[in-house]
């Protein structure tokens, strides 16, 4: 509960989700269902979240999904390849055009504008989110527990800002397998400017591979950082937990880290 006595964002956003929130759920839940301002809270929520589907549409973000479930050779099983920058700023309450950035210069791109439910960044802080794509529909990824995937599921990545400038995200499996996402050499990733609490979607779904888990992270920083110097660090961290992701410390470098993980098929 925040100051003034009502759910706070990230609790209402994951009360909204089903998520577990501690041991303030039954607390929550009996004021969610009374106090008519988080009512409408919720509600706009709601709004949000089908304005967040018709943006992010499932035909465009799930693409290869239904040829992935085809069977193998209709679809590669590597990660997608980055072809470009996507940003998906917050909702407005006029309407607002979409941009789409690539490293070369600005274009203007199909997608609206959206602040989607369910990121784990205090509201104008920086945060992840990642939304999950198959056969079945979209729906977020869970913050607090390891996101089951189907087979042929596709992710998108998204996050604030929260006033950092740089990105670099990489994944890490059971065995200690290292790949780096976005950018897949070099330093980080310039981030747009913007509102800091405003969510953007890196361009293109990825598909993970293999089977176990797989934890996602995402830095967000004021320097760029080095991917390899990650990728170390990365493993560093592995071995540090004895190969257990579940108990896999933050990597150690400058910024702010978020972490998502996922059981493949």
């Amino acid at each position: 509960m925040n100051t003034e006595g009502h759910i706070g964002e990230l609790d209402l956003r994951r009360h909204r989700a089903g998520e577990a929130v501690g041991a303030e759920g039954p607390v929550i839940e009996a004021h969610a269902a009374t106090c008519a301002e988080c009512k409408a809270r919720l509600r706009a929520l709601d709004d949000e979240q089908r304005r967040f589907e018709a943006a992010i549409s499932f035909d465009r973000f799930a693409a290869g999904v239904e040829r992935a479930a085809r069977g193998p050779g209709a679809v590669s099983r590597r990660r997608a390849p980055m072809r470009g920058w996507m940003v998906v700023p917050t909702l407005a309450i006029a309407a607002a055009v979409a941009v789409l950035v690539t490293f070369h210069g600005p274009f203007h791109g199909p997608w609206a504008p959206v602040h989607p439910p369910g990121y784990d960044g205090l509201k104008g802080g920086a945060g992840m989110i990642v939304r999950v794509a198959g056969t079945a529909g979209q729906r977020t990824a869970r913050v607090d527990a390891s996101e089951p995937l189907s087979a042929g599921e596709r992710l998108r990545l998204g996050y604030q800002t929260g006033g950092h400038r740089y990105l670099l995200s990489l994944s890490i499996d059971e065995r200690g397998e290292v790949t780096p996402l976005y950018p897949e050499k070099g330093a980080s990733l310039t981030v747009p400017a913007g509102v800091p609490s405003a969510t953007h979607f890196l361009p293109d779904s990825l598909e993970l591979t293999g089977a176990g888990l797989e934890r996602i992270i995402v830095l967000l920083s004021d320097q760029p950082i080095d991917v390899e110097a990650a990728r170390a660090a990365a493993r560093a961290a592995y071995a540090r937990a004895g190969g257990n992701l579940g108990r896999m410390p933050p990597l150690g470098l400058p910024g702010e880290e978020f972490t998502r993980t996922f059981t493949k098929p």
